[in-house]
């Protein structure tokens, strides 16, 4: 088979007696293919391709080779290329994967796709390594790990969304399935798998693609120390185990507990291995903080959770669970769930019965997108701390997609990815998750012009129209770090398609009005603004339904207006271009008519005495207001308390108003202290918002990446791809700061501080405008040719 045409005639395979069951979320299932291996010194590397529907994780000889396929969707099924060799030796050996097939009859995960047919398949382009995937292969559904489902869920944390939760037995059935000389006579031979239908043009329902983007890493952490304990195991004898490998015994007919801390909030693959211990049951607790103790452990409903210092070790932590039964007690047995977990603290429970129980190690293997930061920056001690913390969160919330968290979805949403992705920009020359992230929304374009608010999906879901704005500001932001304009022409196909959907969504007063029933048109997460027990009626301003209008969508779609019309000009459509900015005049005029107020605010909805700071926002980034009218109404707004205030995510854009209208440097100060209260609560990433008490880890709520990078230091693009770097550090916000900042074009280098004049240089050549005092200084920076403003 020509290697050009493998993908086509790809060997999928899976179990000959399998039905995809309708009360089971997920099932894990195992594969195993023993063959025979002389080395060769010609053969340095053995490259196998590797996918499965819908998630794998390989093995060579016992060791971990490859874990995916890396997140996918209908239109596109990614497989790994894997080098087997370095696991490989002479003689016997063993390739085997193990397989989670989530049901498309039930909802799993909410990110992760699965399609009509189940499959594993193992392709080897080397005819004298004939392990591709055949009726060679045997298989076996692993019945002793089961999915919790959603019937146990804990609906105090919220909705189920991740489904990977595990119940495991211990079944000595399968010790060292993934080892030669394992006995697997008793596993099914595997069929090929197929939609095939005689006589009928069918195809593969996967169609297969190179991942785009390196491999997860997974890298050893351990536990940083033990916050309490109960029981006989003491907390020295906690710490011996985590710090020092010293092995654990719980003695017979005993139930101990333990708190563990990782000190900060990560994301990781767990390991708890045992010897003995016939009749303990073990579970494991996941949780970002402690919170407030709500005197039950779990609940059918979402209760109000109160959440203030998050490591005050007098509070309760809640979480998600897995469970570990011992059945037989081998003299060597682990527990490992099958995808990672987030967690600051775990909370382990072991119960034994009549036998004795030794856990010999508790091991972490921490993962996240590897993306090669080169931006670092030294702004004093507060802004440090902001920043680190900042890193951390982004980190936690970038995988194999753009997460909006880590612990509660993984979900990959157009409006958070929209930062997300630019800060990337401003840490990192690594753009393959942010175009990856461009061509998942641009595949999920629906019949009505929107892209999927929420993809990939498991499952559909709520759409919400107006996150479809932040995907072309997504684009948008692309063009000016990258000027990619092959990229651009693209996308703008799906860009026109969702402005056209706004366009018939006006009303006779020349104002968005309301969306189709269906949808859920979020603006954010505040409090005025929920509707109790109608989450979908909720987060948006009352005005929309009372007046049939929110203002803020109006403006909204104004400020995106304004930007798809410089995608338009980046590729030479200068018409449509002066078209967008013609439609940004008339809705200007529209909101200044109907929707101003006496008091220089702006209503919420056309003759409704509501009001926002969103609203507000946006009619300044929408240049509906200008000069010294948008400072004063963004004074206004960022002081009266009686307005709808915005989320976390929310603050990026009322600075962005601030940039624009020119009191950036004065409302900065103020505008820091919700991070400020944040770490004072001892949050070690940015919690999601100030209303609901959820989650600890929102990379939306990592804003001040952007505000130290391109306010404080003042380096962003005036062109598209950096044709032109604009630098205007803000010297009078810190007393003293050094940064090195990446740019496409080159790093650049700014610093200041007492009796050190401001000092500008670049690695390469880079043609800039440097702003002091208000006046511009236009020049190429070169490598060693600083510039020195007295």
């Amino acid at each position: 088979m020509a290697s050009t045409d493998w993908t086509r005639a790809a060997p999928w395979i899976w179990l000959s007696k399998y039905l995809e069951e309708d009360n089971r979320p997920g099932r894990y299932f195992l594969f195993r293919k023993a063959f025979q291996w002389q080395s060769s010194d010609d053969l340095q590397s053995l490259f196998v391709h590797v996918s499965a529907d819908s998630r794998y994780r390989l093995f060579v000889n016992g060791h971990r080779a490859s874990w995916g396929p890396c997140k996918s969707y209908p239109g596109k099924w990614y497989y790994e290329t894997v080098d087997i060799r370095p696991y490989l030796r002479d003689g016997d050996n063993v390739i085997s994967a193990r397989v989670l097939r989530y049901s498309t009859l039930v909802p799993g995960s909410s990110s992760i796709v699965s399609m009509p047919l189940p499959g594993f398949m193992l392709y080897s382009p080397h005819p004298e390594l004939a392990i591709s995937t055949d009726s060679s292969w045997t298989c076996i559904e692993q019945r002793s790990v089961n999915i919790i489902p959603q019937t146990e869920w804990n609906y105090l944390l919220g909705p189920p969304f991740l489904s990977n939760n595990e119940r495991v037995e211990e079944d000595q059935t399968i010790t060292g399935w993934q080892m030669p000389g394992y006995d697997d006579a008793a596993w099914d031979k595997a069929v090929f798998q197929s939609n095939a239908v005689k006589m009928l043009p069918m195809v593969s329902p996967w169609k297969l693609a190179p991942r785009p983007i390196p491999d997860l890493p997974e890298l050893p952490g351990r536990f940083g120390g033990v916050v309490k304990a109960t029981g006989s195991v003491s907390e020295d004898d906690w710490n011996a185990l985590i710090r020092e490998g010293q092995p654990v015994v719980i003695p017979a007919d005993a139930r101990v507990t333990v708190d563990l801390s990782v000190g900060a909030l990560m994301t990781a693959f767990v390991n708890f291995a045992f010897r003995g211990g016939a009749g303990t049951k073990v579970s494991v607790l996941y949780s970002e903080c402690y919170e407030k103790d709500l005197g039950v452990e779990t609940a059918p409903f979402p209760m109000p959770r109160t959440k203030g210092n998050r490591s005050d070790a007098t509070g309760r932590l809640y979480g998600v669970k897995d469970f570990y039964n011992v059945t037989s007690g081998q003299e060597a047995h682990s527990f490992e769930p099958f995808w990672f977990r987030c967690f600051r603290y775990v909370q382990i429970e072991i119960t034994t019965t009549s036998k004795p129980i030794t856990l010999t190690s508790i091991s972490l293997r921490e993962t996240s997108y590897p993306l090669e930061i080169t931006t670092n920056v030294d702004a004093g001690a507060e802004l440090n701390s902001i920043w680190e913390i900042s890193l951390r969160t982004l980190q936690n919330c970038r995988h194999e997609t753009y997460e909006d968290c880590p612990f509660y979805e993984q979900n990959q949403f157009a409006s958070d990815s929209r930062l997300q992705l630019l800060f990337s920009y401003q840490l990192s020359p690594d753009d393959r998750l942010a175009r990856k992230t461009l061509e998942e929304f641009h595949a999920s374009r629906t019949p009505d012009g929107l892209i999927v608010a929420q993809y990939p999906a498991g499952f559909a879901s709520k759409q919400i129209p107006q996150f479809s704005l932040f995907w072309i500001l997504m684009v948008h932001d692309h063009m000016m770090y990258f000027a990619d304009q092959a990229l651009v022409r693209r996308y703008l196909s799906t860009v026109d398609s969702i402005i056209q959907h706004f366009e018939d969504r006006f009303n006779e007063r020349g104002l968005v009005g309301q969306f189709d029933p269906d949808t859920w048109p979020f603006v954010d997460w505040v409090q005025d603004w929920f509707v109790p027990g109608q989450i979908f009626k909720s987060c948006m301003p009352p005005a929309y339904h009372t007046a049939g209008a929110a203002t803020v969508n109006s403006l909204m779609y104004a400020y995106t207006l304004l930007h798809a019309a410089e995608l338009c000009e980046f590729v030479g459509r200068i018409s449509t271009a002066e078209e967008y900015r013609a439609r940004v005049r008339s809705i200007q005029k529209a909101v200044k008519e109907l929707c101003k107020s006496n008091s220089q605010l702006y209503l919420d909805g056309p003759g409704v005495e509501q009001y926002s700071q969103h609203t507000q926002v946006f009619a300044i980034l929408s240049e509906t207001v200008t000069g010294d009218a948008a400072k004063q109404l963004l004074r206004q707004t960022v002081t009266d308390s009686s307005l709808a205030q915005g989320s976390y995510a929310m603050k990026f854009y009322v600075f962005r108003a601030a940039e624009k209208a020119g009191i950036y440097s004065e409302l900065f100060p103020s505008m820091l202290d919700p991070w400020r209260s944040m770490m004072a609560n001892n949050l070690t990433t940015w919690a999601e918002d100030e209303v609901n008490a959820r989650s600890d880890c929102h990379g939306w709520s990592a804003s001040p990446v952007n505000e130290i990078v391109t306010q404080l230091f003042g380096v962003k693009p005036a062109e598209p791809g950096f044709g032109r770097v604009r630098i205007e550090p803000r010297r009078e916000l810190v007393a003293k700061a050094e940064g090195l900042l990446y740019t496409t074009r080159g790093n650049i280098k700014v610093q200041w501080g007492p009796g050190k004049p401001l000092t500008v240089e670049a690695t390469s050549k880079i043609q800039v405008e440097i702003v002091v005092a208000g006046q511009v200084v236009k020049k190429v920076l070169g490598p060693e040719e600083p510039v020195i403003f007295s």
